[in-house]
């Protein structure tokens, strides 16, 4: 059986993202079907029931094996709970002295069956951020059951809209990418309608071409797309030497260019990747010749945030460039747990027509293999893993790609430590800007140095690090 970190009856460590502490002494409280919901439908998690959530002493379950029949019972009542996703083991008892806890781990719920509520859906929904659970709002609840689908849903049908919505010189160049990447291949001669219908870009409908979500999105005229997607923004932005102001940028919205997702990520890839480790030379199907092994993954990680984006969210898709790092947010966290996605070999993109589409003039890895890659060729080549930020509160992933290599990781490690000892109270990314490197890389070395028993987390969000070797110093809550 597995052992918990218990000493003289208090817990050794902190509630969190995957964590929380439930006390029982007058019987199962009601918060724990929010928790139950809350972890389901963010990354899982473990409930502890019978332990103090502030001062983390063991308290126990009364009458445990009552209690853990009556959680059950409640799991299988559709009015508590719309479904139960645990098996057998994923309850059971832990004994320390004379007390009893009673623990319940809770799988990250598959996307097919999301929202997982308590009682009703509107407002008992929950998603986990931090320490705590938070009521999700009716976006977030919409988005949930989106995703509920077999089919991609940019295979949807945009019933208002017909083929003349397409911005043919937006459509012209995708088609000009096939015929280089693709010379031989049998669409080639077809009439553009057609070609549109054989990519799932249009589909006929009582003697009508209408487009799909991802024709639209792909190609569609920018004033039109708003019309489906009010909230929909591709945003790029560079900086230089550390300056506020942008040096450049590209925005929907602005008037001066068609901003669908195809002329976007033609209009930047080239940008994004310019200043690695040597000029880049563009051949006329927009990839490099001998491509380096970093520009694959940053040309992957662009595709990866376009195709798996909810076009609904609020944030969509942003880029920004600079010194340093590049850094690419879009709205909808993973559909599949990170760790899976990460492991690599398993994919669910949210968009996938428009991930055919990609696919078609050799943009996209094969399926499964695109987080696996950026994360192994960043390894290989910057020293770093790419920081992978999913917010479930604010239902955006973001990647964190440093761009210059680490220095010597132990080096590096002393002047971190160095700077929380000046200033207990220096946030992340003031780190990364004194010392010369990313927000990403600074991340990473503290949690090599927290994994290797050098220092350790003491609180949460807010909390403080404290160095082991008995010099106590905090850094304050990130802000990036």
């Amino acid at each position: 059986m597995e052992s918990l970190p218990i000493i003289d009856g208090i817990y050794q460590g902190n509630e969190g993202l995957k964590l929380e502490f439930k006390s029982a002494l007058k019987g199962i409280p009601k918060s724990t079907w929010d928790t139950y919901s809350a972890f389901a439908n963010t990354v899982g998690g473990r409930i502890i029931i019978g332990i103090n959530d502030e001062s983390k002493e063991v308290e126990g379950v009364p009458k445990s094996e009552l209690r853990i029949q009556e959680l059950w019972n409640n799991l299988n009542n559709s009015e508590v709970v719309n479904h139960n996703i645990l098996s057998e083991k994923d309850i059971w008892k832990y004994d320390i002295g004379d007390k009893t806890l009673i623990i319940i781990d809770v799988p990250q719920a598959d996307r097919y069956i999301r929202p997982i509520f308590h009682r009703d859906l509107d407002t008992g929904t929950f998603k986990r951020n931090g320490e705590g659970d938070y009521r999700c709002k009716l976006p977030e609840i919409a988005s949930m059951l989106r995703d509920q689908s077999y089919i991609s849903y940019d295979s949807t049908l945009l019933e208002e809209t017909a083929f003349e919505d397409i911005d043919m010189e937006t459509f012209h160049a995708y088609r000009n990418y096939l015929s280089v990447t693709s010379p031989d291949h049998p669409w080639r001669g077809l009439s553009d309608e057609e070609f549109a219908k054989r990519i799932g870009a249009v589909v006929v409908k009582d003697g009508k071409n209408i487009l799909t979500v991802a024709g639209l999105l792909m190609f569609g005229k920018e004033y039109v797309i708003y019309r489906s997607f009010p909230n929909y923004k591709l945003d790029y932005q560079e900086y230089r030497n550390g300056d506020k102001a942008w040096i450049y940028r590209l925005v929907t919205g602005d008037g001066t260019w068609e901003g669908n997702v195809f002329n976007y990520f033609v209009k930047i890839a080239n940008r994004l990747t310019s200043d690695l480790d040597r000029p880049l030379v563009i051949g006329s199907d927009m990839r490099r010749i001998d491509d380096t092994d970093d520009r694959k993954a940053v040309r992957e990680c662009l595709l990866n945030s376009l195709i798996h984006a909810d076009y609904f969210g609020n944030l969509t898709v942003k880029v920004v460039k600079r010194d340093d790092s590049l850094t690419m947010s879009n709205s909808g966290i993973f559909r599949i747990p990170l760790d899976i996605a990460k492991g690599g070999g398993e994919s669910d993109p949210r968009n996938g027509v428009m991930a055919k589409m990609f696919s078609m003039i050799g943009m996209v890895e094969r399926a499964g293999v695109g987080v696996n890659m950026i994360c192994n060729i960043w390894m290989r080549m910057y020293g770093v893993e790419p920081l992978i930020i999913e917010d479930t509160e604010k239902d955006t992933i973001t990647f964190d790609l440093q761009t210059r290599p680490v220095v010597n990781r132990k080096d590096l490690d002393e002047r971190i430590i160095a700077e929380i000892m000046k200033n207990p109270r220096i946030t992340i990314p003031e780190t990364a800007l004194r010392l010369g490197v990313s927000v990403a890389t600074v991340s990473n070395h503290l949690r090599g140095m927290r994994e290797s028993g050098r220092i350790r987390r003491i609180g949460g969000t807010r909390g403080h690090w404290e160095i082991i070797d008995g010099t106590d110093a905090g850094i304050g809550p990130s802000t990036h």
